[in-house]
């Protein structure tokens, strides 16, 4: 049976593997086009800023307050709901791996989210063109960003493994989650201001996603995250490692046959 704890390790270790491989798969997707991976960043950083303008004026919001708002949550949504639309079948697609050279299962899914890493780090420029065009200055609570990356970013990787092994048995999963994201996506305050709806909404208060978007655009915005949210990315990190080392323990050894 397979130990989740040293396989992490193991996988950490063998950061030069699948860093260089996160960084082939961004060479080898753009090897033809002069920017690169820049063009994600240009076609977000156009969408933000048309989308802000007219909403801003459907919700009357200031552009001011409004444009940055939206731009950054689209920015971090980008990284997580790319990473949650690929990890059903990254097994599936790392197969000639798992069969061939029997690869630490943490190293391929370390490499998928390394790349998304990768474009969030290129999409950080729309944030550097927010603060020159709105003159913003978020000061020393931008510090906060550090560890609520990090824990947004383990919470993601606990939902990873689920759904990767998952996704691996059942194909049906990754149409599945492709569909929930659509749906996260709009009930989550990325488009729209949380102060729109009561705190005792149920969309804000079960909905993890409302918390991992707090830890991470707030002090980008110049805000504290609220107290709530770390503690809710807390026990739902509890929760999703839990999960995820029991369902690994238990079918991690069964991937390569599956795949």
């Amino acid at each position: 049976m397979s130990n989740s704890k040293s396989d992490f390790i193991d996988a950490l270790k063998g950061f030069d593997l699948w860093s260089f491989l996160a960084w082939q798969d961004i060479k080898l997707r753009y090897r033809r086009s002069k920017i690169g991976p820049l063009w994600i960043t240009l076609s977000m950083a156009i969408f933000c800023l048309s989308l802000g303008v007219v909403y801003s004026k459907l919700f009357h919001a200031e552009v001011r307050e409004y444009v940055p708002f939206l731009s950054l949550g689209f920015v971090i949504w980008g990284l997580m709901s790319g990473m949650l639309s690929e990890f059903p079948n990254v097994f599936v697609d790392n197969a000639a791996f798992i069969k061939d050279i029997r690869m630490n299962p943490f190293a391929i899914i370390f490499r998928l989210m390394t790349r998304h890493v990768i474009i969030f780090a290129h999409n950080l420029l729309i944030v550097i063109g927010i603060y020159a065009i709105f003159q913003l200055n978020p000061g020393l609570e931008i510090l906060y960003l550090l560890p609520g990356f990090m824990l947004v970013t383990l919470n993601l990787l606990a939902i990873g493994v689920f759904l990767s092994i998952l996704g691996a048995r059942f194909r049906d999963v990754a149409p599945t989650v492709q569909a929930l994201i659509q749906v996260i996506f709009f009930i989550t305050p990325i488009t729209w201001f949380p102060k729109l709806l009561p705190t005792s909404s149920w969309v804000v208060k079960a909905n993890p996603f409302v918390y991992f978007l707090d830890l991470t655009r707030s002090p980008l915005l110049g805000f504290i995250p609220h107290e709530t949210s770390w503690l809710a990315a807390f026990v739902t990190l509890f929760i999703f490692s839990t999960l995820a080392a029991y369902v690994y323990q238990k079918k991690s050894k069964k991937i390569p046959f599956w795949v």
